[in-house]
């Protein structure tokens, strides 16, 4: 039977190993909570996540497909292009695929392009998001 995480999950081990490459002078829960507000729209695969980006959703929206499941074998790689506000989480087989495709990726010179690390844990972690994905204002609050 093949591993499978919740598209919720993967994002935020998608934003998790973002915070990991910045500088961290902005605390974990703020990063992340702004990462997540911004999402305006998202198209879910079993191997692949495309993000649109933006001023986020209307209040009541809700962020759709986040329950859904998809592979949590191999390599899932984070590409965002922030001049464009969008973007994709691609599954590959193995560490070598990925590398490859980094390598590719670094040549465009456009985005940022990262593995994700599935074993980070939040420093915070009485607050688990439940609203993850909510347009309410206070949605990862607790």
């Amino acid at each position: 039977m093949q591993a499978k995480i919740s598209v919720r999950n993967l994002l935020m081990q998608a934003f998790l190993t973002g915070w990991t490459k910045t500088d961290r002078t902005i605390p974990q829960d703020e990063y992340l909570e702004s990462a997540i507000r911004v999402i305006e729209m998202m198209q879910v695969d079993p191997e692949s996540i495309y993000v649109e980006e933006g001023l986020g959703l209307l209040d009541g929206d809700e962020v759709d497909h986040l329950d859904d499941m998809v592979r949590a074998d191999g390599v899932w790689l984070y590409y965002g292009v922030e001049a464009e506000n969008f973007f994709l989480l691609q599954w590959y087989p193995d560490q070598v695929a990925a590398s490859e495709k980094i390598t590719q990726l670094e040549e465009l010179g456009d985005g940022v392009q990262y593995a994700v690390d599935l074993t980070l844990k939040r420093d915070n972690q009485e607050n688990k998001a439940e609203n993850f994905g909510l347009s309410t204002p206070n949605q990862l609050r607790s």
